[in-house]
């Protein structure tokens, strides 16, 4: 019973590393590359993973003594040698030939560089199926030999599990110019850096608890990421870049009253980065295009929240001007805008 127990702990560790979902996985509409590269990167992190793992082992005494008293010495070294390149050190010997798991993973990965997505994914599916076998047979081999693997792995496990966490919330922010979720992906952070304090100090109980709060934080912010993306249907981003092309026609009038009123609006948009009204127009445009040709959710997310906060800064200097023209009085014309959309700020981008 206690073996049994074990195997089902690590069988249940190996679930939640092997299958952690990536914040890209939250967007349902992925290009077939997006979607090659992303399985080609989890092979690889599986593969390391194995490699990983068998170092841990290797470097703990009486792990590698218990594992050869039970006599699974060959079988323990067979799963590394499945997963590695020839010349790897394999027990002490450099490796004859490359195993089927790396071979399947090279392939998957100079498909990708080909640009042969489709191939790329099935050699990745391959390769990641052994990877995946490696990890649960080692598992089962320190079951085995009655090997106190939390001990060992814990630890590592714990530090790939709080990179992997920090590498989420990277990915979110790149995504992110939303106030709250960022807020939110900084709570989380904290909770990382205290999880990393913690496993330092080697409390590891305490290490999980403060992962545990970061990623709810983490998967708080996705859901909300899953909820924009759904919202997001063709529909609705017509009807805001039809709302940006309306601000741009009513930015290039309230321009034409500027100059009516003698503000020279090629030197107000000179301290705005443009170099003149014409520049600032053209811009624009190509801002409205690229966000049309967006590809998928997190590109349309990013491109119509630039346009967003790009019309209400121009929007809220302009007034201004017009405020420090007019003798401070805070007046303008007809036409003033009230907002594009809530892709500028708010909670939803």
């Amino acid at each position: 019973m206690k073996t049994t127990n074990k195997i089902a702990i690590a069988m249940i560790i190996v679930t939640i590393i092997a299958f952690a979902a990536p914040a890209s996985a939250y967007f349902t509409t992925q290009t077939i590359e997006t979607k090659a590269e992303r399985i080609v990167d989890i092979a690889a992190e599986a593969q390391e993973r194995v490699t990983d793992i068998v170092a841990a082992v290797e470097a703990n005494a009486t792990a590698m003594l218990q594992i050869t008293d039970a006599e699974l010495t060959d079988e323990f070294y067979g799963n590394l040698s499945l997963c590695v390149q020839a010349g790897t050190m394999v027990n002490g010997e450099a490796a004859s030939a490359d195993g089927e798991g790396w071979t399947y993973l090279n392939e998957a990965q100079l498909a990708l560089q080909a640009g042969e997505y489709e191939e790329a994914i099935e050699y990745a599916r391959e390769a990641l199926e052994i990877f995946r076998d490696a990890l649960r047979s080692i598992h089962v081999i320190l079951c085995e030999a009655d090997v106190e693997f939390g001990q060992i792995l814990d630890p590592q496990i714990l530090q790939e599990a709080i990179d992997r966490s920090q590498d989420r919330i990277t990915e979110l922010r790149a995504l992110l110019k939303d106030t709250e979720l960022l807020d939110k992906l900084d709570d989380a952070e904290d909770w990382l850096t205290d999880a990393q304090d913690q496993l330092d100090l080697e409390e590891i109980e305490a290490a999980k608890e403060s992962l545990r709060e970061a990623n709810a934080l983490i998967s708080e912010v996705c859901q909300d990421l899953k909820q924009i993306a759904q919202e997001l249907n063709p529909g609705r981003i017509k009807g805001y870049l039809d709302e940006a092309y309306q601000y741009r026609e009513r930015f290039r009038e309230r321009f034409g009253n500027a100059w009516n009123e003698e503000i020279d609006v090629d030197k107000f948009l000179q301290a705005a980065g443009y170099q003149n009204e014409e520049e600032f127009m053209t811009q624009f445009q190509e801002m409205i295009n690229k966000a049309q040709d967006s590809e998928n959710i997190d590109e349309a997310i990013q491109n119509l929240q630039d346009i967003g906060q790009m019309i209400q800064k121009m929007d809220s200097d302009l007034t201004q001007e017009f405020g420090r023209h007019r003798g401070g009085q805070g007046q303008d014309m007809p036409g003033k805008g009230n907002g594009f959309g809530n892709m500028g700020g708010g909670n939803s981008p």
